[in-house]
């Protein structure tokens, strides 16, 4: 029988299937190669970065002495990105145990906003059932409060702007007052609100709770801390407070020495004996710093410490 004109010889289809069975082994290979390498890249460049924040906190870690912080403040040669590292300091090994309390879950990026971190360590922390904390900066946000209470503290909550009365918050021990924080008792006409100093609070609140130390001073205050700080160091109210939890807001339009002036303020209180060990940036709060040559950077900062004069002895277990 004739084969048609057509027809391909067989040993042509057998070398045309080794052709396509070696192209997809080939693929085959490829891809598992390239997915390797990719991974294997991905890894290493993770694990690198992951080493290089290490070495970046051991280095600040190392070089976290008064001395340096100090003489690098000090410095003709301080830079903005210096005087930045030096408000995101967390001095983490200061405490050996940080809890967060309160806050609010926001997106883009997601995290907490408005938490603070308490430190936990015996010598230091809030003892349930006899804690007292002011609270100042409310905004209708209640969850920092109402954790401390549950925690066992009793709280004294203070914001001038919510346009509410005098009264106790419900759920927890929550006592509100429509007082604002200040550097002395004052009047503000312009929004109609009673400021006061913490000494001046503090005096007035003592037959409330005692003459006791404040476990916790909470201060979310819209950048007036630059103006109450100096008060509660000049009157004596800081040897009162056993941890302070503070958001600093920063202006982006000042020179380089205002924010050198501002850091100097707190170092001045950790030569004092507050001791941080707490600071987390504010990816929602971000400025262009103009004089500084800083571009989309955080204006603020949650920083924590306590005091080192109020440590309590340790008892032997």
């Amino acid at each position: 029988m004739t084969r048609p004109a057509s027809s391909i010889p067989r040993w042509m289809c057998d070398t045309k299937k080794r052709n396509i069975l070696a192209a997809l082994s080939f693929l085959l290979i490829f891809s598992v190669v390239y997915v390797r390498f990719t991974v294997d890249s991905r890894l290493a460049i993770a694990s690198y970065i992951s080493n290089l924040r290490r070495d970046l906190r051991s280095a600040t870690d190392a070089n976290s002495s008064p001395s340096y912080w100090d003489a690098l403040l000090d410095s003709d040669t301080l830079t903005g990105n210096q005087v930045m590292e030096y408000f995101l300091w967390s001095n983490r090994p200061s405490c050996q145990l940080v809890h967060d309390f309160g806050g609010t879950l926001y997106a883009n990026p997601s995290g907490m906003d408005g938490q603070k971190s308490v430190c936990i360590d015996p010598q230091v922390a809030p003892k349930p059932d006899d804690c007292l904390v002011y609270s100042f900066g409310i905004n209708d946000e209640w969850s920092f409060d109402e954790q401390m209470s549950d925690y066992g503290c009793q709280v004294f909550a203070f914001d001038p702007s919510m346009g509410k009365d005098p009264h106790d918050h419900t759920p927890g021990n929550v006592h509100f007052y429509d007082w604002g924080l200040g550097d002395r008792d004052k009047h503000d006409v312009d929004y109609n609100w009673k400021i006061r100093s913490l000494s001046s609070i503090y005096e007035e609140l003592s037959v409330r709770h005692g003459r006791k130390i404040i476990d916790y001073l909470k201060m979310d205050i819209e950048a007036a801390e630059w103006t109450v700080l100096p008060e509660i160091i000049r009157s004596g109210m800081l040897s009162n407070i056993r941890q302070l939890g503070m958001e600093i807001h920063l202006v982006t339009d000042a020179p380089l020495d205002k924010y050198r002036e501002l850091a100097k303020l707190l170092r001045s209180m950790e030569n004092m004996g507050m001791v941080r060990f707490d600071s987390e940036y504010n990816p929602w709060f971000l400025g262009d710093f103009v004089q500084l040559q800083l571009w989309k950077h955080t204006q603020g900062y949650e920083i924590a410490w306590y005091n080192s004069n109020l440590s309590r002895p340790l008892t032997p277990a």
